[in-house]
C-alpha cells in the first residue's frame, strides 16, 4: 500500500495560506452579495403597493385641485370581513379524529 507523504512545512503553510485567503474572500464575496441584493430591492421599490399606484392622498380624502394637477376620487369596495370557521360539530361513527380516542 502507498502512503502519501505529509509534505514540508512550508507546503503546510502554503495549504493553510490557500485555505484561509478562499474563506476570507468567500466571505467578502457573500458581504457584497448581500449588499448589492439590498441596494436592486432599495432601488426597486418605492414604497407603494400595486393596488394604490395612481391615488394621492388627496383622491382618498375627496379629491382636490392643486396647480395644475387634478385628483380625483376612485371608488373602491369595502374589504370583505375575514369569518372564523366553524367549530367542529360531533360526529357518528369511530373515526379516531371525529372521537378524539386513540
Amino acid at each position: 500500500m502507498n502512503t502519501v507523504s505529509r509534505g514540508t512545512p512550508a507546503d503546510r503553510d502554503r495549504a493553510v495560506a490557500r485555505l484561509r485567503s478562499i474563506t476570507i474572500g468567500t466571505g467578502l464575496a457573500g458581504i457584497a452579495a448581500v449588499g448589492a441584493f439590498g441596494a436592486i430591492a432599495a432601488m426597486s421599490y418605492d414604497g407603494t403597493s400595486a393596488s394604490a399606484t395612481g391615488i394621492t392622498t388627496a383622491a382618498v380624502a375627496g379629491g382636490t385641485t392643486t396647480g395644475t394637477t387634478t385628483t380625483t376620487t376612485q371608488a373602491t369596495a369595502a374589504p370583505t370581513p375575514i369569518a372564523a370557521t366553524p367549530a367542529p360539530t360531533a360526529a357518528t361513527g369511530t373515526a379516531h379524529a371525529a372521537s378524539g380516542s386513540s
